[in-house]
């Protein structure tokens, strides 16, 4: 599978996916200074998880409602809200106005849309994705995920604070082209099948189709599998912003250190900042080697490979406090991240239906939130154990979701193979 041949869906998408994060890493990661100036810190946390919850619960409204009437139908209206919304946060942070309070309302309206636009999108590019084709598609993806986080953080770096309203235009503007694009020139790639009427049959609430359809995918053993697997696994990646980062900051005073021979002044907190470079610059320069060079591996061997050289790597940063070897760890930790990462986004289309699939990525975007929440909880467990042992609980908890994940591809490989034995001709 070439690049050329992918569907032009994806080719598009995949451009207007790029943007997208450059928009968002050029805002979100700024939220909570420019509220906490505004509208101070108590405040601000209280309006930074509702906008959380927002993009939680449009994201489980999106992926019913797309799975009913289509995918483009509710992209094209999710993009329009974020466009009003985005438009509407630059009015409200202009040279005539300075309304923090009505920019926050907004904000949640933003992450609402958003949250609804996202598993549309996702079903989308696995509508006309195979499981050949899939792997390549999700390492685009990855790449450029990475390179518009890299990139939008330093436009947000440089224009957030006084070009704010500068930068919503600029934003609403790519916003525009978004909607343009996705009305013009992406195709509808699913239609859903009319509901079978009967004259005795009850029309059920919304509300309650919708949480029954939630309650099936609950049920599908295979794919919360496949959500705590991820969970756990993500959750080392996180501790990297909440334990790993407190950690470096309390036990990496500044010092002169040498590293290659160049000798300059570190802390803890420039440590995670490098640390977090590094992670960026190798996914972007290596993503296409290290899918080069593993093509003839099985994927199971692969992701699980992968996953258990992340989770060793990621539990070395709860108790180095070496620059070489926390820079080694990041180093090797990248590898295995992107072993695993295209294989494990891909393996979705083969847990989702194809009648569910927005549903089962709504579902899947709670693996960010809530590998968030353990993260969080691993802060307060932090300050009770020795860091030796978080590095052995994290290691814990990495290994446990390889092991999930072992699971899930031999049951997959299983399913694969009696699908192959069925396929005989009849006489």
């Amino acid at each position: 599978m070439k690049l050329r041949d992918i569907h032009p869906n994806i080719k598009l998408r995949l451009a207007m996916q790029f943007l997208g994060g450059l928009i968002s890493m050029a805002v979100i990661p700024f939220l909570a200074i420019y509220f906490t100036q505004n509208i101070g810190a108590t405040k601000t946390g209280i309006i930074l998880i509702i906008i959380v919850i927002s993009g939680v619960i449009g994201g489980f409204i999106g992926g019913h409602i797309s799975d009913k009437i289509g995918r483009k139908k509710i992209m094209i209206y999710s993009e329009i809200g974020l466009l009003l919304s985005y438009l509407l946060i630059a009015l409200c942070n202009s040279p005539w106005f300075n309304l923090p309070y009505i920019s926050a309302a907004f904000f949640i309206i933003n992450m609402f849309c958003g949250g609804m636009f996202q598993p549309a999108a996702q079903a989308m590019m696995i509508d006309v994705t195979n499981s050949e084709s899939r792997k390549l598609v999700f390492t685009i993806s990855y790449w450029l995920g990475n390179l518009s986080t890299a990139i939008g953080g330093i436009v947000g770096a440089f224009l957030f604070k006084n070009y704010l309203f500068e930068l919503f235009i600029g934003i609403s503007l790519i916003s525009l082209l978004s909607v343009f694009m996705t009305v013009f020139f992406i195709t509808e790639t699913y239609s859903p099948e009319p509901s079978p009427k009967s004259s005795n049959h009850k029309k059920k609430s919304s509300s309650v189709e919708m949480f029954q359809t939630y309650s099936t995918v609950i049920k599908d053993k295979l794919f919360m599998l496949y959500i705590l697997g991820a969970i756990l696994i993500f959750t080392l990646e996180q501790s990297l912003s909440n334990y790993i980062g407190i950690r470096l900051e309390k036990d990496i005073p500044q010092h002169s250190t040498s590293l290659f021979g160049i000798d300059f002044m570190v802390d803890g907190t420039k440590i995670l900042g490098f640390l977090r470079t590094e992670n960026t610059i190798l996914v972007v320069l290596l993503s296409s080697a290290v899918l080069f060079l593993l093509k003839k591996c099985s994927d199971r061997w692969t992701l699980v490979t992968g996953m258990l050289i992340f989770s060793i790597c990621f539990s070395v940063f709860a108790s180095s406090n070496s620059v070489l070897v926390l820079f080694m760890a990041m180093f090797i930790g990248t590898i295995g991240e992107l072993m695993f990462v295209p294989i494990k986004q891909a393996m979705i289309g083969e847990l989702a239906p194809s009648n569910a699939r927005s549903t089962y990525m709504a579902f899947n975007s709670l693996t960010t939130y809530g590998a968030m929440i353990i993260a969080s909880l691993l802060i307060i467990v932090g300050q009770w154990i020795p860091p030796i042992y978080m590095s052995g609980l994290l290691l814990i908890l990495g290994l446990t979701g390889t092991f999930l994940y072992y699971i899930i591809t031999k049951t997959l490989n299983a399913k694969v193979s009696e699908r192959n034995d069925r396929k005989v001709p009849v006489s």
